[in-house]
């Protein structure tokens, strides 16, 4: 059975950033870190848990904005994964409409990409 949680102990939080830059597997790390998972998914062995559609698991990359949700102090932190590809743009942009807070991610180059500038 789910635990039902009062509105204001429930936080929504979208990854944004450019594909590959590492948005999905910060989002496993973060459920497994919670222990929302029982192990650490990847995209590369397609198996995150965010990247489920058969298209995202053949390309590795998402396509549609996933969602997840971890418990920590007493919260409900729902984990928005938002693709980084600007073809998918809109999914990020619902993202953004859905959430109270963003964390953007920035490649290792430092370098920011189109899907980073939304």
């Amino acid at each position: 059975m789910a635990a039902d949680y009062p509105t204001e102990k429930i936080r929504n939080v979208v990854l944004l950033g450019h594909s590959h830059d590492g948005k999905t597997t910060l989002s496993e790390a973060m459920l497994f870190a919670a222990g929302s998972i029982p192990r650490l998914g990847s995209p590369d062995q397609q198996t995150a848990t965010m990247d489920f559609e058969p298209e995202e698991q053949r390309r590795k990359i998402s396509i549609n904005l996933g969602v997840a949700f971890a418990e920590h102090a007493g919260f409900k932190i729902n984990i928005l994964d938002a693709p980084g590809f600007f073809d998918f743009a809109g999914q990020a942009l619902s993202g953004l409409r859905a959430a109270e807070g963003a964390v953007v991610i920035v490649g290792p180059s430092g370098q920011l990409a189109v899907g980073t500038e939304i």
